[in-house]
């Protein structure tokens, strides 16, 4: 059955750059090799509020039918009024609160923002995906969020045509952690919840990246728990094997992605102090790629060589990821009892080289790292366990003995083949 019309709702697309693009740009992209016919909907990038570009990753989706709408967008208001700029203060996932005018924004998309601060969107989006779906015979609907509000688009395709709908959970909707410890009037909560859970329920199938105990959190708002599916982010092997590594002159610690202040990144500070204390003259490097706090990249800087190279385009990035000895990752703090994993830790994976974790119950990254002989989560408790891996590691490195792992059951997360996870899923829905 290979005339499946799939109409896909996503707000993040091409040219937007981040790992929030990527698991949609992929599906799509293997659906069209694999003989389906996908169909996006998303915003135009003239009104989108996007905090991240990457304009390599259009080359992507070329052939993928892509329909475009306007949207208003209050974080681009927001903008302006912090830095004079529509996009230069665009802030990611959450609005920080360290400034009184940023408390008060925070305030006002918490509380009258429900679930999200795009939902500016939905409007336009409604409108043409009604338009596509009379023009063509459409077999499936699927949302993906964040943002959230993209599943009330999704809700009222439902509603209106009866097609079948699979909502897409990159991230915890009410469990999302930047909510936690926010200043929430209890009914601006109350509706959240009940948005989400009318969402959940009216799904034919629930997708999500993240880990049992977050299905088991999603369970208990369901009247069943069978349409629950987990496909993880994957790597796109064909075009990560034709990328070459650079075979740098130092002992290559690497980050890539996202380093806020909401990041468990303390115990590894600890970790290259204790290293700068024990050992002298040690030739490593740390090779930062993406978005870090200033703060934190001053802190770095101070117990390492820190070279940042800022938000670099998709590709680089795995040359980066391919040109490590040791690769480092920082789960969110407070995201315990959802235990998400990182979209990277895949690409990581693939790359062959050691990988640290650092989180204090990362129960679903621990399953994926044991793929890897060398990998694996390091909580607080394991400082020295982390200083005697590096230093042994480095050791290898020094006396020409360093050798990168081949990951057990690698092909089994490379993008191509979780998409035919998600065709037998909309085929077990449409037949």
């Amino acid at each position: 059955m290979n005339d499946l019309n799939i109409l896909i709702i996503t707000y993040y697309w091409p040219p937007s750059g981040g790992s929030g693009v990527q698991r949609w740009m992929f599906f799509a992209k293997y659906l069209k090799k694999l003989g389906y016919n996908p169909i996006v909907l998303t915003v135009d990038s003239k009104y989108a509020s996007y905090n991240l570009i990457d304009n390599s990753l259009t080359d992507q989706v070329k052939e993928i039918e892509v329909h475009t709408t306007r949207s208003f967008e209050i974080l681009k208001l927001y903008s302006i009024f912090k830095s004079g700029n529509k996009t230069k203060s665009i802030p990611q996932s959450y609005i920080p609160t360290q400034s009184f005018f940023d408390k008060i924004a925070s305030f006002i998309r918490l509380n009258l923002f429900i679930p999200d601060s795009r939902i500016g969107w939905n409007y336009f989006a409604f409108k043409k995906a009604k338009k596509i779906i009379e023009d063509n015979n459409i077999n499936c609907v699927i949302t993906t969020g964040p943002p959230h509000s993209s599943h009330l688009i999704g809700k009222k395709i439902y509603k209106k045509f009866k097609l079948k709908w699979i909502v897409d959970l990159r991230d915890p909707w009410a469990e999302l952690f930047y909510l936690k410890n926010k200043f929430q009037f209890n009914c601006a909560r109350k509706l959240n919840l009940k948005i989400e859970l009318d969402v959940l329920n009216s799904a034919d199938a629930i997708v999500t990246t993240v880990g049992e105990r977050y299905q088991n959190i999603i369970k208990d708002k369901l009247s069943t728990s069978k349409k629950i599916h987990k496909i993880y982010n994957g790597y796109d092997k064909t075009a990560y094997d034709k990328i070459e590594e650079i075979k740098p002159e130092s002992y290559n610690i690497v980050f890539t992605g996202i380093l806020s202040k909401n990041h468990n990144y303390q115990f590894f500070l600890e970790v290259l102090s204790l290293l700068k204390d024990k050992y002298k003259n040690l030739n490593m490097i740390f090779t930062f790629a993406g978005k870090i706090d200033k703060e934190i990249k001053n802190l770095f800087s101070e117990k390492i060589h820190f070279i940042d190279n800022g938000y670099v385009a998709h590709e680089k990035a795995i040359r980066i990821i391919k040109s490590s000895h040791l690769l480092i990752n920082f789960n969110y703090l407070n995201t315990e009892d959802t235990d998400m994993v990182s979209g990277k830790l895949i690409e990581y994976l693939a790359s062959g080289s050691p990988i640290i974790n650092f989180s204090n119950s990362a129960q679903e990254s621990n399953i994926i790292l044991k793929n890897s002989k060398k990998s694996f989560n390091a909580d607080s408790n394991d400082v020295y366990k982390v200083i005697d891996f590096i230093k042994k590691e480095y050791d290898n490195w020094l006396n020409g003995n360093f050798e990168k792992d081949t990951p057990k059951d690698i092909e089994s997360l490379s993008r191509e083949k979780l998409t035919n996870n998600l065709i037998d899923l909309i085929k077990n829905l449409v037949v």
